[in-house]
């Protein structure tokens, strides 16, 4: 099959929209050196940052060190919060759920979010059979249509033209380490199958207030929650 990757995408260009707006992913990585200071963060200019994921939990049986305090606080300064759940790829994907439910009591106001990463060891068909056990299932438990989460290039090899009815987060990262430039927006995500992301995760290697060392900065084109 041939992929034309050069046709024209109907999508809204980040960088050209007025309106996007910014935020960030957190695990317990970003507590490593300190405390996020949520209200610190609040106060960051270059971006503003409007919304929070912060990872919940990984597998059948992981739970982030950092996730109850880090949701805590993000609630109790009135900042827009979402969870996210590490897929494993070689887990039972019902399990990975009950793990999730188990460990958390409310999701915040964005939709649930499921990362995934990695192929694992059954293929790409298993793969997407477990992913899709994993989202019906959290759509019936929380009401909303959740997101996937997925590098570029992963989404394009494994991803693509399957789960269309979902949001798509993608990650596409310049690598830039030097702050400001760190912090600009660079090649926005190609998508072979010209589905247009919600969110783009546009950096790794982030710098904001409240938060030492790197951090994932991200851009969407709307509100979406």
């Amino acid at each position: 099959m041939t992929l034309n990757i050069n046709c024209k995408k109907n999508c809204i260009s980040f960088k050209e929209n007025e309106n996007k707006i910014y935020g960030i992913d957190v695990s317990h990585y970003q507590n490593t050196h300190s405390k996020v200071d949520f209200q610190k963060l609040l106060n960051n200019k270059n971006p503003k940052i409007s919304f929070i994921y912060i990872r919940a939990t990984m597998g059948k049986d992981g739970v982030d060190l950092a996730f109850k305090e880090n949701f805590k606080n993000a609630k109790k300064n009135g900042i827009k919060v979402g969870l996210y759940h590490y897929y494993r790829p070689n887990e039972n994907s019902i399990e990975q759920f009950e793990n999730f439910v188990k460990n958390v009591d409310k999701i915040g106001e964005l939709p649930p979010v499921i990362d995934v990463e990695k192929m694992g060891d059954f293929g790409a068909k298993n793969l997407r059979q477990g992913i899709s056990t994993f989202l019906n299932l959290m759509e019936k438990k929380y009401k909303k249509k959740p997101i996937i989460y997925s590098p570029q290039k992963f989404y394009n090899l494994y991803l693509r033209t399957h789960f269309s009815e979902y949001p798509i987060w993608i990650a596409r990262q310049s690598g830039i380490k030097e702050f400001p430039e760190s912090n600009q927006l660079k090649k926005e995500p190609v998508l072979f199958d010209q589905k247009c992301p919600l969110i783009w995760q546009y950096s790794g290697t982030g710098k904001v207030a409240g938060i030492e060392g790197f951090v994932d900065l991200n851009v969407a084109n709307q509100i979406f929650w």
